[in-house]
């Protein structure tokens, strides 16, 4: 009797306050949510994705409550997009990717929707469960039965398609070997070098010649242009035709060179080459104008230097005769 009373006290009497925090006010909410499961219908195992798109007003926020759970669906992942202008509202989506395992009818549980209005009060609204059906794999679900084995079939003895398989395969291989053995050696063979032989000197002079003869530097009266490059194709084939390197040096490293071994430019002579060389160098430097007649001779002083010398075999230190030792030189004085 006394154990009865004792339990009637203690069921009326008030449960004491908890101590975690309350959970938010659950209030009408001015936040629209509407869910959608695709796939649907599935098949057992397939990734499922649950669409939840919040429609809201602006200074509003929506979360989609961290580590929400969707049992008994297994939850892959979560993402969530920015927040979008919808006219005087915002809308916001959240993908749940899920599976389901299990074949009928099922649906995405009901959860929580947390929002904060522009007072920072948090509030929550309920979402309601989404249905949605999975299909079996099995073709005569709900009652599976197993396929019948195959009839026996009869095999020729001894059975010769296998080793002609094998041996096609064989020979295949083998010649497709053989084959790229043989490509290997055509493609490595010995190809004869085609040599092109170089135009000679003066042809290259000739036809430089030729093409500034019928510019318009003259006529246009670009005469220091005129001579540049008449100096150049000069200058080209000396080095080409005697070997003796004028391209890139002044008229005065020319010069030199020249003195050093004027046999090689034979039967031209240092002192005509310098003075054209110098002549030209006045027209390009010192701005001389030399009248049309003058530049017209100049083209035609190298033109026929060219000429000149275009058959003529060139002195060089490898054709000359070596020179007599001291002791010879000696015996014959």
């Amino acid at each position: 009797m006394i154990a009865a009373l004792l339990t009637l006290v203690l069921a009326a009497a008030p449960a004491p306050a908890s101590a975690s925090a309350p959970a938010p006010e659950r209030v009408d909410a001015p936040v629209a949510v509407t869910t959608k499961v695709s796939p649907d219908p599935s098949n057992v195992g397939d990734l499922l994705t649950l669409e939840i798109m919040a429609a809201y007003p602006r200074g509003y926020t929506v979360n989609l409550p961290i580590g929400v759970k969707f049992d008994p669906l297994y939850t892959v992942g979560v993402t969530e997009s920015a927040a979008e202008a919808t006219g005087e509202g915002l809308r916001k989506t959240f993908t749940v990717t899920l599976q389901h395992f299990a074949p009928g009818p099922a649906s995405v549980p009901g959860f929580d929707l947390t929002w904060v209005d522009e007072q920072g009060a948090v509030q929550q609204l309920a979402v309601a469960p989404t249905a949605f059906t999975v299909n079996a794999l099995l073709a005569n679900e709900p009652d599976p039965q197993r396929k019948p084995d195959d009839p026996p079939v009869s095999i020729e003895y001894p059975n010769t398609t296998a080793e002609i398989a094998i041996y096609s395969t064989l020979a295949t291989l083998a010649g497709a070997a053989l084959l790229a053995w043989a490509a290997r050696r055509w493609l490595r063979r010995r190809r004869p070098a085609i040599v092109v032989p170089p135009i000679p000197p003066h042809r290259l002079a000739l036809d430089a010649l030729a093409e500034l003869e019928l510019s318009s530097l003259l006529a246009d009266g670009r005469v220091q242009d005129y001579y540049v490059e008449l100096t150049e194709i000069g200058k080209g084939y000396i080095q080409g035709r005697f070997g003796i390197e004028a391209l890139e040096r002044t008229t005065e490293e020319i010069r030199r060179a020249l003195l050093r071994d004027e046999a090689r430019i034979a039967p031209l002579s240092a002192s005509e080459v310098i003075a054209f060389l110098q002549r030209c160098d006045l027209v390009k430097f010192a701005r001389q104008l030399p009248d049309t007649d003058d530049a017209r001779g100049a083209l035609g002083y190298v033109r026929g230097v060219v000429e000149r010398t275009s058959e003529t075999v060139p002195v060089s230190a490898a054709n000359a005769a070596p020179e007599q030792p001291a002791s010879e030189r000696e015996v014959g004085s």
